[in-house]
């Protein structure tokens, strides 16, 4: 006969000394955090509440401990926190004046500064061209920072959470700057038609310690000037002017805007030209507002593709799916569709339970009220690149929802928070152990506005896209297989017993310290036929030999 053991399963908790007395004091102070994942256990077990495991802790990750031993982490598609002074701290983008006169949010992950008030401001934009450069912004810090100039003086912003306006740094022009948690937007909002001869304006540039180098989109890339990599974009900038659809609720007139890469040396000169027959238009409606964006990379990212634009959408506080009514100058639809990357590796290799993803859905064309379809799916990864006609692969459909809020003719759809359970996805990443993992967002009918929804992106200011998994580990396969007594194995590797109802014995780990149980199965060594029925042993310690003894007339 053969012995081979099929498998280990388990149950909570194990409490070793060395963190129990802690996890004790923790819980009986009704704690909701733990040092670590052990404290949280014993922690949670005790109180009966999830304690978060703070040892877990990352940028866009929090990860807690369930009273019955699982773990449930909250994954964000953008930071929520970052490091400052050695403590987490919460991102936090509202502005405020500093006692230098630079203005800053609350907690920027990426140190983001803004200009105070100071200088002259130009008499027009003709005479700003030849004026002295101040900061406008500051991105990164050290040797990887990001600063933007204005040309001419500026005066005071006027501070509405995470916007500051300079009104009228320029004749007939605001200049606008708003925090988002990954960079930066800044625009130039024209409030009536320039007169005759165009406009353009120059805003320097310096990269310290990075490299800066224009697409063929565009877009400007900024890359470690030693290592090449990449670690910011500026989208390639575009216009719009004052009228908003109201189904899409987008502004849908829109143009390019010229931008022209100038080195000088070190320096950079950004000269932005916006289209100056979309500004002499009749039918443009002003203010237009020209949007050039700055966003730091990671390994976490999202964006949005539509059908008919050829920019990059990453840096956008937003991500768009479905058909939002309007078309296109040759007649097609501006169907959109999004994707996210995710931070999947504080669940690789673990048993998913539940999965739920949560967007905040700030506007949807469902004018009737009703509540339409939309999709989620496992896709290839999106980049800075991606585009309505370079999509990522869309490899398998896993969720459909119906969840809508956002339409402001709807009283029972305020904005809010819409879900999708994607437990099934988020096991499929788990079990690929994959450490980023990607997702698709689109509408299941893509022929009707009434599907269109528009969410909040990582960017945005407040509630970035979320997933909430809850899950346990596997335990791990047994390494010590034994059979006795009197539990002699010879050079070969053969256990040797003088009985026929010999104890079977193996020791499992287990990455939760969970209590195991082991399953053991007998075989016919020449057949390989099961002989009797799965055998199943108390649970233990992970660690312990787990025992079963063969009954009595099984051999």
């Amino acid at each position: 006969m053969s012995v081979a053991v099929l498998e280990g399963s388990e149950t909570a908790f194990a409490t070793p000394a060395h963190f129990a007395s802690s996890a004790v004091t923790t819980a009986r102070r009704g704690a909701t955090q733990a040092a670590d994942v052990p404290s949280a256990r014993v922690a949670a077990r005790l109180s009966g509440k999830r304690v978060e495991a703070l040892s877990e802790r990352t940028e866009t990750s929090t990860t807690w401990v369930n009273p019955n031993g699982s773990l449930t982490t909250e994954v964000a598609a953008g930071p929520v926190r970052f490091r400052r002074g050695g403590k987490w701290v919460d991102v936090d983008l509202d502005l405020a004046a500093r006692t230098d006169g630079t203005i800053a949010p609350a907690a920027h992950p990426r140190g983001l500064v803004l200009g105070g008030k100071g200088g002259s401001r130009p008499a027009s934009l003709k005479a700003a061209g030849t004026a002295a450069a101040r900061t406008l912004v500051t991105l990164g810090q050290g040797q990887e920072q990001v600063e933007l100039q204005w040309k001419g003086g500026l005066p005071a912003p006027v501070l509405e959470g995470p916007r500051a306006t300079y009104r009228d740094a320029v004749p007939g022009a605001d200049v606008v700057v708003e925090a988002t948690r990954t960079g930066f937007e800044q625009y130039v909002t024209i409030k009536q038609r320039p007169a005759a001869g165009g406009y353009a304006y120059t805003m320097p540039l310096k990269a310290k310690g990075l490299k800066a180098k224009q697409q063929a989109d565009g877009s400007v890339v900024f890359s470690d000037a030693r290592t090449g990599k990449r670690r910011a974009v500026m989208p390639a900038p575009v216009m719009w002017d004052a009228r908003v659809d109201p189904v899409s609720g987008e502004h849908t007139h829109r143009a390019k805007v010229a931008l022209k890469v100038v080195q000088h040396g070190a320096d950079i000169d950004l000269v932005f030209t916006p289209d100056a027959g979309f500004l002499a238009d009749a039918g443009t409606a002003y203010p237009v507002t020209v949007d050039p964006s700055t966003t730091a990379l990671s390994n976490v990212f999202d964006t949005y593709v539509q059908q008919g634009e050829t920019v990059d959408w990453s840096a956008d506080t937003e991500l768009d799916l479905g058909n939002p009514g309007t078309k296109n100058a040759d007649g097609t639809p501006r169907t959109a569709r999004s994707f996210i990357t995710w931070n999947t590796a504080p669940f690789s290799d673990a048993l998913v339970s539940k999965a739920t993803l949560s967007l905040w859905n700030f506007h949807s064309g469902n004018t009737d009220c009703k509540a339409y379809p939309w999709e989620v799916w496992d896709t290839g990864k999106p980049t800075t690149a991606s585009r309505w006609t370079s999509q990522p692969a869309w490899n398998q459909k896993f969720a459909t929802s119906t969840a809508t809020t956002g339409n402001p003719g709807c009283s029972t759809q305020p904005d809010g928070w819409i879900t999708a359970d994607v437990t099934n996805l988020a096991q499929t990443w788990a079990s690929a152990k994959n450490a980023t993992s990607n997702m698709g967002l689109r509408a299941s009918d893509e022929t009707t506005s009434a599907a269109w929804k528009r969410v909040n992106s990582a960017n945005a200011a407040s509630n970035p896209p979320k997933l909430v998994v809850t899950y346990n580990y596997r335990p791990r396969t047994g390494t010590d297989r034994q059979a006795g007594p009197p539990f002699f194995k010879d050079s070969t590797g053969t256990w040797y017993t003088n009985t026929t109802t010999p104890t079977l014995r193996d020791t499992f780990a287990d990455p939760n310290n969970d209590k195991v149980q082991g399953f053991f199965q007998i075989a016919d060594n020449a057949t390989g036929t099961q002989v009797g029925s799965n055998l199943s042993s108390a649970f233990v310690p992970a660690g312990q030999p787990a025992s079963v003894t063969v009954p009595s007339g099984l051999l």
